[in-house]
């Protein structure tokens, strides 16, 4: 709001200066105001080395020069008319790009450390807890979580600053941990799933519940070695992967939309699925239809379970054995 209240005060004054001939023309007051706008933009080069920066500098030079012109300060030389400023600034992008293709690495570079706008954060906790609460908020990015012998707990994320915000928070109340883990992209970001990752690797031994909200992510989640207890899942355009724990019986709640989900049972787990809503079924591997969902054929023979709750609209299942 303050900065759109400059502007108006600025560009009524030139108004004002223009209709008072203080200043030679209207036209003179805006080309004043876009030439000020292009220099700014243009002075962004120094910190960005990028085409449109270098553009914007030029072209701001050139009506800077077409107003000293006009002023009568700069002599022996004619102004230039609207179409031929157009033409110009089309000159001058073209001219931005060509002079940072060339000099990308040259002077502006020389003794100065590219500036990187990757961001990582880590978080390293030892086998100090007996339950772990994971709440995960994660779009546009790459998930894995993963049992871990070494530790109790080993996070991290790494993203680009400029397309996204992270943010990991531990927090220990007796013998029960918390782990917040958040990557979400700016507005405006898409299809930048490279630029963002988020692992997460806990101990097999803490008695393990997870709550995750997914948006356009490409989702690993391993439970095969974790004491999971309970996860809740809501997903909507992404790809979940789920592998039940072989440890002991969970439960796995999956609320997907436009969703492609594979579920990988190892053979020793005996699976209950229960499904309600739209799910188009790739295959049936090893698995009888029940009353309200299905089971698998080895349900009678294993000791550990994982009851799999689906809602879903519009998304993909499919079931692999390892």
């Amino acid at each position: 709001m303050r900065f759109g209240a400059i502007v108006a005060i600025f560009i009524g004054l030139l108004i004002i200066l223009s209709v008072t001939h203080v200043l030679p023309s209207f036209f003179f007051a805006v080309q004043m105001f876009f030439a000020i706008v292009f220099l700014y933009n243009g002075l962004k080069v120094f910190r960005r080395f990028k085409a449109e920066h270098m553009g914007s500098l030029i072209f701001g030079g050139i009506l800077v020069f077409d107003l000293l012109i006009d002023a009568n300060i700069i002599k022996g030389f004619s102004g230039w008319s609207f179409w031929a400023l157009v033409v110009a600034m089309i000159g001058s992008y073209i001219v931005g790009w060509g002079i940072v293709t060339l000099f990308r690495r040259s002077f502006f570079r020389v003794g100065k450390d590219p500036v990187s706008s990757r961001q990582t954060i880590n978080i390293s906790r030892p086998e100090e807890f007996k339950e772990m609460e994971i709440e995960l908020e994660a779009n546009l990015t790459k998930v894995l979580l993963m049992d871990n012998s070494a530790n109790g707990l080993d996070a991290n994320i790494s993203y680009d600053k400029l397309s996204f915000n992270g943010n990991l928070q531990y927090n220990m109340d007796r013998s029960k941990a918390t782990l917040k883990a958040k990557c979400k992209a700016r507005a405006g970001v898409s299809s930048v799933l490279s630029k963002s990752r988020l692992n997460m690797e806990v101990s097999p031994k803490p008695l393990l519940r997870l709550e995750a909200i997914l948006d356009g992510a490409d989702t690993v989640l391993d439970f095969s070695n974790l004491s999971l207890d309970r996860a809740r899942i809501k997903t909507s355009l992404s790809r979940l992967s789920v592998i039940p724990s072989t440890l002991k019986d969970s439960i796995v709640d999956i609320d997907c939309e436009v969703t492609s989900l594979n579920i990988r049972a190892p053979k020793d787990v005996g699976i209950m699925i229960v499904h309600e809503g739209e799910l188009n079924w790739s295959n049936f591997n090893n698995l009888m239809e029940r009353e309200k969902g299905y089971v698998s054929t080895n349900i009678d023979r294993v000791k550990t379970t994982c009851q799999i709750n689906i809602k879903s609209d519009m998304s993909k299942i499919s079931i692999d054995w390892i």
